[in-house]
């Protein structure tokens, strides 16, 4: 079977698809994925083949906010909500359809944000399966994606989905059920499976941070996307837990110089990215931003977390980890140095955290691998349709 993955030029986004893209054509299938030019070399670099599709992720941003519908709101999802409907669907749509042309897919699996896909799909007759990157997108902000991409299906003679595509054959569904107990529109084409984790239980750490373990560890991120991963905003979290009995392991992403960070205390150590699998096992709490791939990961290994979201998704999936009382939650005028610290502290010391992350912990390990749910995706929603 031919495969399109199609995803948007972020890690974040494409990170929860690769283990499934890599388990697809291990079994046999022909794999292509289809992005932005700045994320080609990630593709490439985990063993799978690339094609160029769509802008890079600078250039719609800057253009989404010129856009009428951007300056319309304040929502937190609304930059992304525009610049992946407004800029970044119709850019990408008739790219999209030169490589089916050559490509000529029997199945496409796309991002939940990647909203051209489901049209070459449903133009071209052949079922397409949204994987997702964490919880399902709030239903405000996929009525206003639907209206802005609706002239896209026009133009292809579709009348428009209610969803914008997002829910037409199959849902991978990476969430466990105590953070997303509603799955909504997916619920009955859902299948489950274990969300990613970035890198290899055995991947080589740095020297440095192989030595930790006399006290314990926390790890700090805000992610990968520019707009929240700026220097200045890990300054109050670092002035939070510079003076705390532990060492703090902080990476920047790989688009950013650990030094932009200045000079830190010895127990703190900055790397621009570290294979979570093999550094998650050394840690006691996590400290991020919210981003799902970051608050899964930290979930999987059963780490407490201190959330401080500002954007996008961070919001939802902070409130779920609070409910499901895994994690404490800063919104943006309560990230503090003495809240931090304070936050970060229960954490450590308070065994409820543990306790409900350990729950979760043992939800994620019982879900289906990316192996499996890969197979049981094709048996289920393509083969037997």
């Amino acid at each position: 079977m031919r495969i399109l993955i199609t995803t948007t030029p972020m890690e974040g986004v494409f990170a929860p698809v690769a283990p499934v893209a890599a388990a697809l054509a291990a079994q046999g299938n022909e794999v292509l994925v289809a992005t932005a030019p700045q994320l080609l070399g990630r593709v490439r670099e985990s063993g799978l083949p690339g094609v160029a599709a769509g802008p890079d992720a600078p250039v719609a941003a800057a253009e989404a906010v010129t856009l009428p519908e951007f300056a319309a709101g304040k929502q937190p999802w609304r930059i992304g909500a525009v610049m992946f409907s407004r800029v970044m669907a119709p850019r990408k749509l008739p790219e999209l359809r030169a490589i089916a042309d050559e490509f000529s897919p029997d199945l496409v699996l796309h991002a939940p944000v990647d909203l051209a896909a489901p049209i070459l799909a449903a133009e071209r007759g052949i079922p397409s399966i949204t994987y997702g990157t964490g919880l399902l997108l709030e239903p405000e902000l996929i009525a206003a994606m639907s209206e802005w991409v609706a002239p896209l299906w026009h133009s292809a003679g579709l009348e428009p989905d209610e969803h914008a595509g997002l829910y037409r054959y199959g849902y991978l569904d990476p969430v466990p059920s105590s953070l997303q107990p509603d799955l909504g529109p997916a619920a009955d084409i859902a299948q489950r499976i274990r969300p990613a984790v970035s890198g290899r239980a055995d991947d080589e750490l740095p020297e440095r941070i192989r030595r930790l373990g006399d006290r314990p560890v926390v790890y700090v991120s805000l992610g990968t996307v520019p707009i929240f991963n700026q220097p200045s905003a890990f300054e109050p979290l670092l002035a939070g837990v510079a003076d705390l009995d532990a060492d703090i392991v902080v990476t920047v992403g790989t688009d950013t110089d650990p030094s932009a960070l200045g000079a830190v205390p010895p127990n703190i150590h900055v790397e621009q990215w570290l294979s979570l699998s093999a550094l998650l096992p050394r840690c006691d709490v996590v400290l991020c931003h919210g981003g799902a791939g970051t608050s899964l990961a930290a979930l999987s290994h059963g780490l407490p977390l201190v959330l401080t979201p500002r954007g996008a998704d961070q919001f939802p999936t902070a409130a779920a980890c609070r409910r499901a009382g895994a994690a404490q939650v800063l919104v943006p005028d309560e990230v503090t140095p003495d809240n931090i610290r304070a936050a970060v502290e229960a954490a450590l010391h308070d065994n409820s955290y543990r306790g409900a992350a350990a729950r979760l912990q043992a939800e994620i390990a019982a879900r289906p691998s990316a192996a499996a749910a890969a197979e049981a995706m094709l048996h289920r929603f393509v083969l037997e349709a």
